[in-house]
This record gives structure tokens, sequence and C-alpha cells, in this order.
């Protein structure tokens, strides 16, 4: 009797001259399949079969052995596994996607790391500042140069509006005392509260808080959970990288923590007066990069402007302070850093306060403006792309490489072939299935287990199977 036990294949498309991961949706092939995978010299010739059937050049990339293999030594056929895309392939250039969530379609982008060689290793969180775009991280902000070169994807949420009238008036009036245009096109609902008071007279112009209905903690909650089931990522390596207002929505998310953080990165960020959840002691790495000489979100929380006052944030050492007391980090170590021969003047200091897990680390810059982006091209004495990049690598959550062996499951659904109910492994969940072009032709919940699939046309169809935060992805013919 010749026992069958599972090996596993990734496979990548190749498109445009690079090679791009497809979504993890799997057939299962019997038979010749499983003698050209008994030799790894065979492989091409099983790629060329293979791109035959979706239109795309296809490369087997990985092997995944399940333990029953490891165990049962004489076994040697194999069943292969490949992806096949869903609603197109992701390229090296972000795909806009949206979302609904508080009475709001919210857009958001998802950047695949260019060449990726393998699933993506983690994801980062880009946020973009006060009235800025989603689109700033790949081009005046270059973060998805980290992101190719630690392979983690990107996910970039685009902020609203403000939604407050009365707050959206008194910025008109603020706009004509001041002779300074003050627009309110896209605001996180991070807690940054603006107080505006006149120095003749300590007459208050303005004291409210942006976008203070908008839950956006919730909305990038929600990108992050569909995001990690989309691409069957885990969820430990999970970073928030925020440039100025942004970084306030970084801290503000920390605070919460609704999705466990390996770290958050604010780059001429600080926290809100409103921001909201310090007392919940949620501990995580902190990078904060800041300028003395910053002439938007001040370092020491409040300037001058126009015979005003305006208080756009706590003192930035109030912020370092907090969180090295809730981290629980050490002292401080000072260095200046030269990484680089600097021609410009700007000088950076980097204070470490210490911790095995925790650490805080802040970059204090001198002589650089709100909108500088250091890189080592341009004479700086360091590059904002290799510090977060070190950053985040001193704090990822490191797997096992080479081949990882898979338990063995129960079917995900049967019978299989099916007439006009199937039944799953889980009780309970929501299952999407797409025809062989990638066409989503259903999505829908499912209770007790099963799903009437009647209205199905005869043919072959692929399930993803979501449940308890758990993705399965399976072949299914229905007769």
């Amino acid at each position: 009797m010749l026992y069958i036990y599972l090996t596993f294949v990734r496979y990548f498309v190749h498109t445009k001259k690079q090679w791009f991961m497809g979504k993890s949706h799997y057939i299962r092939f019997d038979g010749a399949i499983k003698r050209l995978l008994q030799q790894k010299a065979y492989f091409a010739v099983l790629g060329g079969f293979l791109s035959t059937l979706p239109g795309e050049l296809l490369r087997t990339e990985r092997i995944f052995v399940s333990k029953a293999v490891k165990e049962m030594k004489k076994c040697s056929i194999i069943t292969l596994l490949f992806c096949l895309t869903a609603n197109g392939l992701m390229a090296a250039t972000p795909v806009k996607k949206t979302i609904q969530t508080g009475g709001f379609e919210r857009e958001y982008l998802v950047y695949t790391p260019e060449n990726a060689y393998s699933r993506p290793e983690g994801l980062i969180v880009c946020l973009h500042g006060f009235n800025g775009s989603m689109e700033n991280f790949f081009g005046d902000y270059p973060v998805y140069k980290v992101a190719d070169s630690l392979n983690y994807l990107i996910v970039a949420p685009q902020a609203l509006p403000e939604q407050s009238q009365s707050l959206i008036d008194m910025a008109a009036t603020i706009s004509t005392v001041t002779g300074d245009e003050l627009f309110l096109h896209a605001a996180w609902g991070c807690g940054l509260r603006v107080k505006a008071v006149m120095n003749l007279g300590n007459i208050r112009l303005l004291d409210d808080e942006l976008n203070k209905s908008v839950d956006d903690v919730e909305f990038i909650r929600l990108i992050i959970r569909r995001t990690l089931e989309e691409f069957a990522l885990k969820s430990e390596n999970i970073f928030l990288v925020g440039t100025s207002m942004g970084g306030y929505m970084a801290y503000q998310f920390a605070l919460k923590q609704p999705v466990q953080l390996a770290g958050i990165i604010s780059i001429v960020g600080s926290m809100g007066l409103n921001i909201r959840g310090m007392g919940n002691g949620m501990k995580v790495p902190v990078c904060d990069f800041h300028s003395v000489t910053d002439e938007v979100v001040p370092y020491t929380g409040s300037t001058e402007k126009s015979g005003m006052t305006i208080y756009l944030a706590q003192p930035k050492q109030d912020v370092l302070n907090y969180w090295v007391q809730t981290n629980g980090a050490d002292a401080p170590v000072t260095e200046e850093v030269k990484y680089y021969p600097s021609t410009n003047g700007i000088t950076v200091e980097k204070i470490t306060y210490p911790h095995p897990e925790y650490e805080v680390v802040h970059y204090k810059m001198n002589g650089s403006n709100h909108r500088y982006f250091f890189g080592k091209e341009t004479g700086d004495c360091m590059d904002y792309v290799e510090e977060i990049t070190k950053f985040i690598t001193s704090h990822v959550s490191t797997g096992s490489d080479g081949i990882e062996f898979i338990p063995e499951q129960k079917p995900a659904v049967y019978p299989n072939p099916a007439d006009n109910m199937i039944y799953f492994g889980v009780m309970n969940g929501n299952v999407s299935i797409y025809d062989f072009t990638g066409r989503e032709i259903l999505s829908a919940p499912f209770s007790a287990g099963q799903l009437d699939i009647s209205s199905l046309k005869q043919g072959m169809y692929i399930l993803c199977i979501r449940s308890d935060g758990t993705v399965r992805t399976t072949k299914l013919i229905k007769r």
C-alpha cells in the first residue's frame, strides 16, 4: 500500500521581468505531478507545465514537508500545492483597497516588496502626516525601500478630512487672522488637540481636537487584520511608522494596542494633548526622530506665531519619559551620530534608553526643519532608511529557516466533489469562493459548519476559509 503525505511548494509569478508573490490560494495535483516532484531536476519541467494553466510563468521556490513525511522515511511521494492569484497579482507598485468602518468607506494602499523572494516576513503600517496622503511613503518618504530590503509588506491608510464643522469654521477664522491658509483635508483621530491663544488679552481662538469623532484605531486594526489574513502573515512582526501627525497616530495606536506591535517609529511626530490610553500600561519598543528646530511640531510642544501661542503636543521629553517609565527602560546612553561625513551642519544625538525587549531610542536632531528627510546622499550624518531598518531588524521575531513542518489537519471542506451542500472543518467563519480566472464568485459567512452552494455552476473553484484568525485555502469541485 502506498501512503501519500503532503509536501507544500510555494511559487512566484513572473510578470514584467520580476518575480512577485501571488496570494495564497492553492490547488492540489495528483498522479504524474507527484512523480515529477520526486526529483528536484524535474522542477523546471513542472514549472513549464503549470505555466500553461493560469497563463503566467511559474517557478517552484521552496518545499514544506508535513510532520508525517518526516516520520515515514519510506514515503517518497509528494503532493503539490501551488499558488493561484485571486483578484490579480500584487506588483511592486501599491494597490488601493477600501474597507467600510465607522460609517465611512476608508481607503488604504498595500505594497508588496519588489522582487519578493518568499512570503513577506512582516508588515509595516505607514501613517502619513497632517493634510498628507497615503502615497507619501512611495515618494517623499521612501519607506518602501525598507520594505524591499526586509521583504515586508506595507499598508498605508488614508486619513479622513476633518468632520467637525465648528472646527472647520474656526480654522477659517484663524486663517483670516494670520493670513495663512489652514486646510483640514486629512487628519487622524489621534488625540491631537490644538489650542491657540492670542498673547494680547489672553483670548482663546481655538481649543479643539482634530477628528475626535473618528475611530482611526479601529480602522487601522481592521486593515491589519485583513492584510494578515489575505497574505497569511504571522502577527509577530507588525511595525508602525508615522510621519508628523502620523507619528501622533502611531503613539495613539500603541497606547490602545488592539494588535500586538513589534515596535513603533515616529518621525517628527509626538503625542497629542488629548491622547487616550496612557493609563493602560501597554509596552512597545519606541524609535523617535525629532528636531529641536522643528517649526511645525515643536519639540517643546508649543510655538509662537503671529502674536499667538499655539499648543500642539506634549513636550518631547515628557513623551520619552512616559515610554521609558512604562517600558521599564534603563538610564539613557548618548552618542553623537557621525555615521557619514556631514556637509550641511545638521547634528544628531542618539539617546538610547536600553531594555532587553522594550528599548526607547530617540534621535535628537538640530538644524533640520520639519520636512527634512535625512539621507547619506544629501550630506547627512545619518540615513533615515538605514536607521529605520536597523530598529526593525533589532526587534524582529525570527522563525526557523529551511524546511517548515506543518501538522496534518482535517479536510478544510467535504465532500469534495460536492453537489449542493459543503461542510467545513470548523463551525463558524467566512468563506470566499473564486473561479480559475481569479474572479470572486461568492463571499459569505457560514455557521453550523456548512454552506449551501447550489447556486454555483459545475466546475472547479478555489475556497479561502477564514475562522478564528486562521486561513485555509483549498480546491473544490462542484458537480
